[in-house]
């Protein structure tokens, strides 16, 4: 004899009265809506070390990844009914379609990533607009409350009846209940006159219970179409369970229907209620609010009497968190947002025992947690990890001295990999390069990647390494390349490293762009810099900087002539080379000097890499204040209006501090401004007005001041003036720039 019960995913009251249909049933073989190929994992899943929320993940072999998950929590139906039928020794199946069958059709339409297959969206609230209640009052009312087990079965029914009236019947879900019947009489066959139970979603149970296995759903499921894939268990979380984080078949609060749960389990659903407004309090005790005995109860009175008014037996959730809000708020929700987050939804995340999940990667994921030390970061809220990448001289093992060290690695590989447990901050200290700052947050979206980087290699190191490889390979830039290099130098893998010098010299033959080249330099330098704290082999890179070095200096007069983007990123490149040139004594300082000078004195390059250029000699006391003059007053000439402003505002990129204290230069500025007729001006004053804006207000003010001087108002009066508000007359000037057509300045 087959008998169904159907449910609603993770539902405290279904759970509940799922192990009383089982001990009235007593089945010889029970059968659960889920992959069919995943039973295997139903002991592991049940076993008495795993600690819920967990889920089944199953995920394609190949690239792209797809995955498809199967969460549960204490309190959910399928869950209590394997446990029960574990105990029980009783055999236990997944009877939905295989899960290669529901990648295939996710590969196919490409639904978000982890969203499980499920009824129709909406169809709950639109089910309870039609009852005439919301917040998931219907359900909680008419289904949670309930306390009889017969009562809860044929509502339990005719609910599924009506989602199906509601929702209406697709193609996905014709050929998932052709499958099920199909393992039913296959099952039914096997155990001829034996007792078997069906545990489905209620929806699917209206199409399943007295509905024969047919030739036409014989003909339907022969052939399904399939992806190979593979599955393992992994932890899961409250908040990911919840509907807050798009997960389609999620609970509204799943810290509350745990509550209601462990109250059913204790024997009366009637005290949730008063648990609910019990732990707001606690909560809010804890952290600094006041809140009284007193409060609590006469939260619960106003709680029952606004069930009463709402036509419930006992307050569900929204008449909780009315009287919550008005009793222990004191009427603002705000007061109590994070009580009830912490009640409603909660922070729980599950674990599994070793040996439970079933990828490599997750295996050696875990045991680097624990070697690392790094165990008490696994939780959902994120937590700031300071590392010291220095040998710690205090310790008595090698592996202790580089604890923080081993850590940047296993972060900086996860990271490469595209796994969110770990996010790099900026650095705590400027001047810090030993130390590195990262915030740490474990999440199921997280696991979920660790599990994709199984398709990459055996373990986090393997996986990184074979990803950069992989990276490296299509990096169609040196500038790119170089960028895998320092990821590979973070990552602490040094076969990557050497892969990647080789590729950027490969590359550096054929590049011609200085910007690319530029870029690399300065990666490179960033590398031999600071790169001796990582304990790598670095000693090929001094002779491929050379290489790069000698590249960019060939390749820079022929880009100096350019528009304003090109010059930017060129400003870029050149700065990156300044830098390099100042910290090696192996590049060739003398002919970088020689090109800037070129350049800062060539008439056809672009005015704002000129400028640049200009600044970096001045910079640097490579210029001779003469040649420094003559420059000035060569480019800032009212000739060349919209050049001289560019070029100035190159010139005002480097060291601000000695460019105001030149009296000079603000005096050839305020001539060239002075000379410019109404329409020269409007193209200087909009890049003015751009070099002026990356100033700080005390840098402006000092501007100010030496501009009064050169026109001979008095240091206090130019600071007014160049503080206060604009005029009508001003403002009016300032709009007309609305329609003035910038070009390329």
């Amino acid at each position: 004899m087959t008998e169904f019960f159907g449910v609603r995913h993770h539902s405290p009251a279904c759970a509940f009265y799922a192990e009383e249909f089982l001990r009235r049933t007593q089945p010889e073989v029970l059968l659960i809506e889920g992959p069919s190929d995943l039973s295997g994992l139903i002991p592991q899943l049940c076993a008495p070390e795993v600690e819920l929320p967990g889920a089944i993940l199953a995920y394609t072999e190949e690239a792209p990844v797809h995955t498809v998950l199967y969460p549960f929590a204490e309190f959910s139906p399928e869950y209590a009914a394997m446990k029960w039928a574990v105990k029980n020794g009783v055999e236990v199946r997944f009877c939905d379609l295989p899960s290669g069958c529901v990648l295939a059709q996710i590969q196919r339409e490409t639904p978000d990533k982890g969203e499980s297959p499920d009824s129709p969206p909406n169809v709950y609230e639109r089910m309870e607009t039609v009852s005439g209640m919301d917040n998931g009052s219907f359900w909680e009312y008419c289904f949670e409350q309930c306390e009889s087990y017969e009562d809860f079965l044929a509502a339990a029914e005719n609910y599924g009846a009506e989602l199906r009236s509601f929702s209406g019947n697709d193609q996905q879900n014709s050929l998932r209940e052709a499958f099920m019947r199909r393992v039913i009489s296959e099952c039914e066959a096997a155990h001829p006159g034996g007792n078997i139970a069906v545990m489905t979603g209620a929806f699917h149970t209206a199409g399943l219970k007295n509905v024969p296995f047919t030739e036409q759903d014989r003909a339907l499921t022969e052939k399904l179409p399939s992806v190979p894939s593979k599955a393992t268990l992994m932890p899961y979380s409250y908040f990911r369970l919840s509907e807050r984080s798009g997960y389609g078949a999620g609970c509204r609060a799943p810290g509350y229907n745990e509550l209601m749960w462990e109250c059913r389990r204790s024997g009366d659903i009637r005290d949730s209620a008063a648990q609910y407004l019990a732990k707001i309090a606690q909560y809010q005790r804890e952290h600094g609010f006041a809140c009284s005995t007193a409060e609590v109860i006469e939260a619960k009175r106003l709680a029952d009497t606004l069930a009463g008014m709402r036509g419930g037996m006992l307050p569900n959730l929204a008449d909780l968190r009315d009287a919550a809000v008005t009793c222990l708020g004191h009427g603002s929700f705000s007061e109590i947002s994070l009580a009830c987050a912490d009640i409603e939804i909660g922070t729980k995340i599950g674990s599994m025992p070793e040996g439970a999940v079933c990828t490599s990667v997750q295996e050696d994921f875990m045991r680097q947690l624990k070697e690392l030390k790094l165990q008490k970061y696994r939780k959902a809220s994120a937590e700031e990890l300071s590392l010291d990448l220095r040998e710690n001289l205090r310790v008595k093992t090698e592996k202790a001295a580089f604890l923080d060290l081993e850590r940047s690695f296993f972060l900086h590989r996860l990271k490469s990999l595209g796994v969110s447990f770990c996010i790099q901050k900026a650095r705590p200290q400027d001047n810090a390069t030993w130390a590195e700052l990262w915030e740490l947050r474990w999440s199921p979206q997280a696991e979920i990647e660790i599990v994709e980087a199984s398709l990459k290699g055996d373990t986090v190191e393997q996986a990184a390494a074979n990803d950069l490889s992989l990276r490296l390979a299509e990096a169609d830039s040196v500038a790119e390349t170089a960028r895998l290099l320092d990821t590979a130098f973070e990552c602490g893998l040094p076969a990557c490293v050497k892969t990647a010098a080789s590729s950027v010299q490969r590359q550096t033959a054929e590049c011609s762009s200085a910007a690319e080249i530029g870029s690399a330099i300065g990666t490179l330098s960033g590398i031999l810099r600071f790169g001796s704290i990582r304990r790598l082999e670095l000693s090929s890179l001094p002779e491929l900087m050379e290489k790069l070095f000698l590249r960019f200096c060939l390749c820079l007069p022929s880009g100096m002539v350019c528009d304003r983007p090109a010059a930017e990123q060129l400003i870029t490149a050149v700065s990156a080379v300044n830098d390099a040139c100042t910290a090696h004594d192996f590049l060739d300082g003398a002919r970088f000097t020689a090109l800037l000078s070129d350049i800062a004195d060539n008439n056809f390059a672009s005015p704002l890499l000129s400028g640049f250029c200009c600044a970096v000699l001045m910079e640097r006391g490579l210029i001779a204040p003469d040649k420094l003059s003559e420059l000035i007053g060569r480019r800032l000439s009212p000739g060349f209006a919209a050049e001289g402003a560019q070029w100035f505002e190159g010139f005002s990129k480097k060291n601000r501090r000695a460019l105001i204290s030149r009296l000079s230069v603000w005096e050839k500025l305020c001539d060239f401004t002075a000379g410019l007729s109404p329409e020269e001006f409007k193209p200087v004053l909009v890049c003015l007005r751009r070099t002026f804006a990356e100033y700080t207000p005390a840098e402006k003010s000092d501007i100010a001041e030496n501009i009064g001087e050169v026109l001979g108002i008095s240091k206090q009066a130019a600071a007014e003036f160049a503080a206060g508000e604009l005029n009508a007359q001003e403002q009016q000037d300032i709009s007309s720039l609305d329609d003035f057509d910038f070009g390329d300045i």
